[in-house]
């Protein structure tokens, strides 16, 4: 994928999806490969899936409760305009990818691992299909590199877990959506149905919970040109835990074109890497892995950003 940040979206998704006419001659037998590897591994993962997402134990309905009675429209927009400016430190990504060494998500049933661990084991499960698809690689390495927000001295309950969009009624495919009631914003006649929205105004017009997501789409964004990710890459990073569109189907009624045929394929193409990534337990970060993301990191990221 060669396009810059624009101040629009473009209808490039994560692996760079080129024309038909362009991926014609040459390259249709590798992208039949790809695709047959793909799709091969994907039915495999799929039997061990019920393993995935249980969130039933105590500790994850604790976590919950306290993003459910925390996260409302107006402490939402706060977070949000307290970390905008990114002016907390100026870091090399590489640097950052580090600090993920001493974290562990407290939201996260499938892992209890630190996270820089899981950024290694997404990408390298993306490069296993996608070989010559860098930039896509480099999304599954970084994409969950908001969550040095806890390097600031922020709580978990703004950094991690599922998000969901503020400012409308709550969904019944929200995690624990029996604890949703604990939100200030549940009852608040302003915010049932659609709310404060338009229909099909598109997810980029709506307010999302605020975490890893939103913080390391703004660094992305306040950064450019520093970094050679695409708008479509950075939209996949945005909205990667918003698992009640994505995965559920949720906010059919917000959706603009762009986000039904352009960016939900994209999050479930992603999405799965994510996901079935967890299940690599034996998996172990060699010499040789570590050096081609750092050089991939330098080809990416070649300036120090603000964080």
């Amino acid at each position: 994928m060669s396009e810059k940040v624009s101040s629009h979206n473009t209808p490039e998704v994560c692996r760079g999806l080129k024309h038909q006419g362009d991926i014609e001659g040459e390259h249709q037998n590798e992208h039949h490969d790809e695709h047959q590897n793909e799709h091969q591994n994907e039915h495999h993962d799929e039997h061990q899936n019920d393993e995935l997402r249980n969130y039933n134990s105590r500790p994850i309905i604790d976590f919950y409760q306290k993003v459910y009675s925390k996260q409302n429209y107006h402490s939402a927009q706060e977070k949000r305009r307290q970390y905008e400016k990114c002016n907390n430190k100026l870091a090399p990504i590489q640097a950052m990818l580090e600090l993920m060494d001493s974290f562990v998500d407290p939201s996260d049933p499938d892992v209890d691992l630190p996270n820089s661990l899981h950024a290694y084991q997404t990408a390298e499960r993306i490069r296993r299909d996608y070989p010559d698809d860098k930039e896509f690689q480099v999304v599954g390495l970084v994409h969950d590199l908001g969550k040095v927000l806890f390097s600031f001295g922020e709580s978990s309950e703004w950094i991690v877990g599922d998000t969901f969009i503020l400012g409308c009624e709550f969904p019944e495919t929200m995690v624990c959506h029996d604890l949703v009631k604990l939100n200030q914003d549940y009852k608040k006649p302003q915010y049932q149905g659609l709310g404060i929205y338009q229909p099909n105004c598109g997810l980029d017009s709506t307010l999302v919970s605020f975490g890893h997501d939103e913080y390391l789409y703004m660094v992305l964004k306040n950064n450019y040109p520093k970094h050679h990710l695409s708008e479509s890459s950075l939209r996949v990073i945005r909205y990667h835990s918003l698992y009640p569109f994505h995965d559920k189907g949720s906010y059919q009624e917000l959706l603009n074109d762009d986000d039904k045929h352009v960016l939900f394929p994209a999050l479930k193409k992603f999405n799965k890497y994510d996901l079935y990534s967890k299940l690599d337990r034996d998996f172990i970060v060699t010499p040789e892995i570590k050096h081609y993301y750092d050089q991939l990191l330098k080809e990416y990221f070649p300036e120090p950003l603000w964080w």
